[in-house]
Formats: structure tokens, C-alpha cells, sequence
């Protein structure tokens, strides 16, 4: 029988606290919007209208694909400034959700018409699920070029590094059909598309915006999502080729994605969110399919009509809809990257020499989410070095629970021992990517159980150790004494004691001695501890 010394180390306790290794509290799945708002206005309507709640809670309570959450980025046109109008909507936002749980940015795009400030974009956002790294404006404003500067921001899921970065653009293309102002819009779509091929191959781009287009064959469209590094894509794949566009304009086939205007006419697919191919690929940060929609749009309303006029969200939503919206919201759902979470149950210290010593480890994808479908797939290694032996390869969905593995300890030969189990994750953007876990035990002689001083023999110290502790009922917890772990410190471990005495002792080993009682055996301990201190 092994008789091992159960001192417990909880490494998982102290291996996971600084990396936190549970769910976040807040859902870090993404909802965002892209939204003309018709607060833009100088004069007239600067701040949202009482009806902007309606619209924005009912955002965030509609469920697709299992998922219904509030907006995490909103990104805006139609705004006077950001102090005004921008701040008008975190404040409405932070009256639903509670105070502080919304930001804005607040760099003001420059117009081409310092009378009226209307159309310029900007954004907000939840500061729970994404942060806000770095807000950038471009582009040359003026009579004949861009009508307003294109915004772009940086953003990061909460809880991640910059490898889960993403840039989310928001523009407000020149309206109008004559040929000038479509240059005009051509020229801005130029200048997104350097300022994102700059970014490079790889980098996760949402291009959203009122765009002012009736058709995907105009040149500021073909610009955006012309080859190179920063090409931009339609997720709804509504926009034809090159060689064969697409007109949205008064176009029943397309009337469910038209956004312009909710007041009537609803005629035009004015406003979009195109993304790079990096979010269409499903790995890391992507864009969920199925989940991107014109909302309050389901086409049953009346081409050229009213919003109104269709079923597309309750009455009351529509309504709202009607008197707060230049356009109708676009809203797509954005899966986050995986997150790697590592669980390790306990490791005593010393084993037995022989003892067949496992490790559970369990391997997670903790990424906070509404569903599965929110967050990426987390591919895992698992690997040890020193004296452990195990290792594994795996898979884990989000809200999938885990997987269980064995890490085996190196019990063979006595001794100090040590080893390094390493968790890592090659899922794009992954957080927590990469985890280690020292472990150490040590290795004891069968032999040596008695030796409580942990000195490598066993002599008169050990004896006085256990007249000590003589008579202490230690139950479930390991006392030193307790050489044979029966939970009490008594008769029986001086016995195991008096078999382990390397010299005094030896020949009192092959006597059979009945267990004495208490009294006895405190002196017969007494007279043993004092024949070897004389020896």
C-alpha cells in the first residue's frame, strides 16, 4: 500500500486568477449599426428625437439566429457635432442600459459647408464589450472634393489583445445624380480605399455608410471593392459584378434591403456595411452569416411607400422608425474571436515513488457569448516537458463546456520533479493564446513514510515529532505524524515508525510487538528516543 503525503496544492487557483481564467460578465459578441439618424441639421434637428429609444432597444432586443443583445458600435451619419448630436444618442443609449455604459468618439468631420454641418458621421460604442484605440480623419474637404471626412476608428473587443483589432469606417458619401457628384463620391471612395490598402493584407475592415449610390455599377462602389489589400465586400452578395451591376433603385427584388426612406419613398439600398474579406472567412472576428439586415425591413412594405406600410417590426417600432430615421438602420452581428481558458485540478506535492499520479486539465473556449455561433472555434495544443507525459490536440465551441485531459506524473525514481504544461491556441485573434503551468512534486521513498522531518531517514527526531502529536484526530487532513494516513496520529504510526528506525530500531523490526495503548506507548516512545540519543 502507498502511503502518500496529501498536502494540496490548488494550482488551478493560482494559475488561473491572473489571467482570469472564466467568463467575462458582459456578452462580448459584437451588434453593429450603421445608421443615418437626420440629426444633423443647421439649423433644425441637431439631437435624437424622443422616439430614438424605441428604435435603438428594440435593436437590441430583436433576436436573429438565437442571438438578440444591445448594439455594441453604432456608427453614425447625420451628425451636427459629436458634443451635440453624437452625445444626444449615448445619453438615450445610457438611459436604457444605465450610466457610463456608453461612449462616443470625438473627432468632428470637417464639411464642405461651414452653414450647414449635416450628414458628418461619427460613431458610439459599449464600453463593456469593445474599447476605442484610436479615431482617425482624412480626406481633402472642399467644394469639389470630399463633401465630409471620412472617419475611421479603431476598435477592440474587451477582454483581448491588438491581434483581435478591427477598423470600422464610417462615411457619408455626396448626394446627388448629376456627374460632379458622383466624382465627388469617387474621390472619397479613393481615399478610403488607400487609407485601408495602407492597413494591409489580413486587417478586419467595415466599411459602412450612406453611400448615395443607385446602383453597384457607379465608380465609387467598383472602387471600394476593387482587388488589393483593403477590398472591400457586399456580405449580402447584392451587388452583381463589374460586367453585370445591379440598379437597387425601385428594384422589387431588392426592396427587403432598401433603407432610403423610411418616410416614404422607400426606393434605394443607400446605406451599407461591406467588409473585408477577413470578416467573410469565419475565423477570429467575422461577420455572422444570415444576421445583416435593413431593420424594420422584411419586404412586405410598399415599394415607394412608407415603412409603415410593412410588417417588419411592431407598429410601435415602425412608427419610430418613420420619425427618427433619415435611413433605415443596417445591423449585422459579428462573431468575436475564441478565448482560451485552462482549468488544473490539484497536485500533491509528495507522491510515493510507483503511484500512478494523473493530472486533469481541462481546456476551454471561454469567449462570453449569447450563443455558440458568436464567437470562433478555439483550436488548442496541449503540451508538457520535464516529468510529465501526456499531450493533446483540440477543439472547443464556445458554451461547448470543455475538454477534459490527463497530464501523467513521472512517479519512477525519487527526487525533486518538476514540468511545464503549455496550452496554446492557433485561432485567429484568439485571447489568452498562450498559457503556461509550472509544476512541481516531489517523489518520496515507500520507505520513508515515517520520516517526518524530511531529512531522508527516519531516527529519534521523527519519533519526538509524533510523541508530539500524539493523540490528534486529523480526519480528512494530513498532520505530520500521520505516517499512514489513517486520519488519527496513534499506535499505529509509531509501529510504522518503529519498522522504519534505520539502526536502534532494526532489530525491534522483526519482533511482533502488539499495538500497545496509549499510555504504553508513550513510554516505550520516550525510552526508544532516549536509547538513541545514547547511541
Amino acid at each position: 500500500m502507498h502511503h502518500e503525503r496529501r498536502r494540496f496544492l490548488w494550482l488551478a487557483v493560482l494559475a488561473c486568477a491572473p489571467l482570469l481564467c472564466s467568463a467575462d460578465s458582459a456578452h462580448a459578441q459584437l451588434r453593429i449599426v450603421s445608421y443615418n439618424t437626420l440629426t444633423g441639421e443647421n439649423p433644425g434637428v441637431q439631437t435624437a428625437r424622443p422616439t430614438a429609444a424605441t428604435v435603438l432597444e428594440a435593436i437590441g432586443l430583436q433576436s436573429v439566429n438565437g442571438v438578440a443583445k444591445p448594439i455594441d458600435v453604432m456608427l453614425l451619419q447625420e451628425q451636427y457635432t459629436t458634443e451635440i448630436s453624437t452625445q444626444s444618442f449615448v445619453d438615450v443609449l445610457n438611459g436604457i442600459y444605465g450610466a457610463g455604459t456608453y461612449a462616443r468618439s470625438t473627432l468632428n468631420a470637417l464639411t464642405s459647408d461651414s452653414q450647414r454641418r449635416g450628414g458628418a458621421p461619427a460613431m458610439l460604442y459599449n464600453t463593456q464589450t469593445v474599447q476605442l484605440i484610436a479615431e482617425t480623419r482624412f480626406g481633402t474637404v472642399n467644394g469639389s472634393n470630399q463633401a465630409r471626412s471620412s472617419m475611421r476608428y479603431q476598435l477592440r473587443p474587451v477582454g483581448y489583445d491588438a491581434s483581435a483589432d478591427f477598423y470600422a469606417y464610417s462615411d457619408h458619401y455626396k448626394a446627388g445624380d448629376t456627374a460632379a457628384d458622383m466624382t465627388r463620391r469617387n474621390l472619397e471612395a479613393v481615399a478610403v480605399r488607400n487609407n485601408a490598402n495602407a492597413l494591409g493584407e489580413g486587417s478586419h475592415l467595415i466599411f459602412a455608410g450612406d453611400y448615395n449610390i443607385q446602383s453597384s455599377g457607379e465608380a465609387m462602389f467598383q472602387t471600394l471593392v476593387a482587388a488589393g489589400a483593403g477590398q472591400a465586400n457586399d456580405p449580402l452578395n447584392a451587388a452583381g459584378t463589374p460586367g453585370s451591376p445591379v440598379t437597387w433603385r425601385d428594384n422589387t427584388s431588392y426592396k427587403s434591403i432598401h433603407t432610403q426612406d423610411p418616410d416614404g419613398p422607400m426606393d434605394d439600398r443607400f446605406d451599407f456595411q461591406l467588409v473585408s474579406g477577413e470578416m467573410l472567412d469565419g475565423e477570429g472576428m467575422s461577420i455572422i452569416s444570415n444576421s445583416y439586415r435593413a431593420f424594420g425591413n422584411n419586404g412586405t412594405h410598399t415599394l415607394n411607400g412608407a415603412i409603415t406600410t410593412g410588417s417588419g417590426a411592431s407598429a410601435t417600432v415602425l412608427s419610430a422608425l418613420r420619425t427618427n430615421s433619415d435611413h433605415l438602420p443596417v445591423v449585422a452581428d459579428y462573431q468575436i474571436p475564441a478565448k482560451l481558458g485552462v482549468e488544473l485540478a490539484a497536485v500533491p506535492p509528495i507522491i510515493t515513488m510507483g503511484a500512478s499520479i494523473s493530472l486533469d486539465v481541462t481546456v476551454s473556449n471561454i469567449a462570453s457569448v449569447v450563443a455558440a455561433i458568436g464567437a470562433d472555434e478555439l483550436d488548442y495544443t496541449l503540451s508538457v516537458t520535464g516529468d510529465l507525459f501526456g499531450g493533446a490536440d483540440g477543439i472547443d465551441l464556445a458554451l461547448g463546456g470543455g475538454n477534459l485531459h490527463q497530464v501523467t506524473l513521472n512517479t519512477g525514481t525519487p527526487g525533486l520533479k518538476s514540468g511545464v504544461i503549455t496550452v496554446t491556441s492557433s485561432s485567429q485573434g484568439a485571447a489568452n493564446a498562450l498559457q503556461t503551468f509550472p509544476i512541481n512534486f516531489e517523489v518520496a521513498s515507500p520507505f520513508l513514510a515515517a520520516d517526518f522531518d524530511e531529512n531522508g531517514f527516519v531516527d529519534g527526531d521523527d519519533l519526538a515529532t509524533w510523541q508530539t502529536n500524539f493523540g490528534v484526530a486529523t480526519g480528512a487532513t494530513k498532520s505530520v505524524g500521520d505516517a499512514n494516513l489513517d486520519g488519527a496520529i496513534d499506535g499505529g504510526d509509531y509501529l510504522l515508525w518503529q519498522q522504519q528506525f534505520n539502526a536502534a530500531g532494526a532489530a525491534l523490526a522483526s519482533t511482533n510487538v502488539p499495538e500497545p495503548t496509549a499510555g504504553a506507548m508513550l513510554l516505550t516512545a520516550l525510552a526508544l528516543a532516549g536509547r538513541r540519543k545514547r547511541q
